[in-house]
């Protein structure tokens, strides 16, 4: 079944006086990107859940984020990230002093620099339960972006198929026209060629005249494109039914039909055909923007 790129998961859950969200959103990439954040009291956990992620998405960008609230209950407060305070305030001592600058850092403002201040939930809290709840509810929000991703997927394969069935009518109806269009343009040439002949002022050679008018006749003809185009219906509705990935591949194919209906349009010397070669063109014009949001 086709699936979308794009797609949007949500979950939240309690660990003790914690509040767990974890967003997932998922947009349009050409390769599988999996972006994660969390809080840096579990920074230990990003490589797991960027695996856990990566078994439900095959291609596009996903953003996961996972942020941690006490939410007013009952926790136990904040903790202070001694070793990171320390750092701060070495670092602001070695710039005054390689500027001369006399500009103190106050507790307040170490308090308001990133990783000082953690919740003290958060910091204590049991890594191996801390990793389990967090990856559990990673896999439940996963899992909705996925259930969100397939049905839009259906909707977009619903649609392919039903241009699809478009173009495999058109393409079998220029099948039905191709040869004939062959015998009247290899009459129209002789008769031209046999007007031309009476008003020379010298004598042409008629086998040589034939020959030519029998090679342009062929240069006509589509049925290797008609046949080609054909095969490339097939394949994509073969396609449109595997479980893997298949965004590139149906891109690939349109490239292709599109190459085909092209051809068809310039050789062929018959309106009917040709309009029937724009639509044709339409068509893949529009299952190509569609086949860019599928994974």
């Amino acid at each position: 079944m086709v699936r979308s790129m794009t797609g949007y998961g949500r979950r939240e859950g309690m660990y003790g006086s914690l509040r767990l969200t974890v967003e997932m959103r998922a947009v349009n990439h050409r390769f599988c990107e999996i972006l994660v954040r969390l809080p840096k009291a579990w920074g230990m956990l990003e490589e797991p859940v960027r695996k856990l992620v990566g078994q439900y998405v095959r291609r596009g960008r996903v953003d996961v984020a996972v942020t941690v609230d006490a939410g007013g209950l009952t926790g136990q407060g904040i903790a202070i990230d001694w070793a990171v305070a320390e750092q701060y305030v070495s670092a602001a001592r070695e710039m005054n002093e390689r500027f001369s600058l006399q500009s103190p850092l106050t507790a307040k403002d170490l308090l308001l620099l990133p990783g000082v201040v953690q919740n003290r939930d958060v910091a204590e809290a049991d890594a191996e339960q801390a990793a389990e709840w967090l990856l559990a509810a990673c896999r439940e929000a996963a899992e909705d972006l996925l259930s969100m991703k397939r049905k839009e997927g259906l909707q977009l394969q619903v649609d392919l198929e039903q241009r699809l069935a478009r173009i495999t009518a058109w393409t079998q109806e220029i099948g039905q026209m191709a040869p004939l269009v062959v015998d009247e343009y290899r009459s129209r040439l002789h008769q031209r060629m046999a007007e031309w002949a009476e008003t020379a002022p010298f004598e042409l050679d008629a086998q040589r005249l034939a020959q030519e008018a029998a090679f342009l006749a062929d240069r006509s003809d589509i049925s290797e494109e008609v046949t080609r185009l054909t095969s490339h219906c097939s394949q994509f509705a073969e396609q449109l039914g595997r479980e893997e990935a298949v965004g590139r591949k149906l891109d690939f194919l349109l490239q292709e039909m599109n190459r085909e209906a092209n051809t068809i349009a310039s050789k062929a010397n018959h309106l009917p055909i040709q309009r029937l070669a724009v639509e044709i063109k339409t068509e893949l014009e529009k299952m190509r923007e569609q086949v860019q949001n599928i994974e």
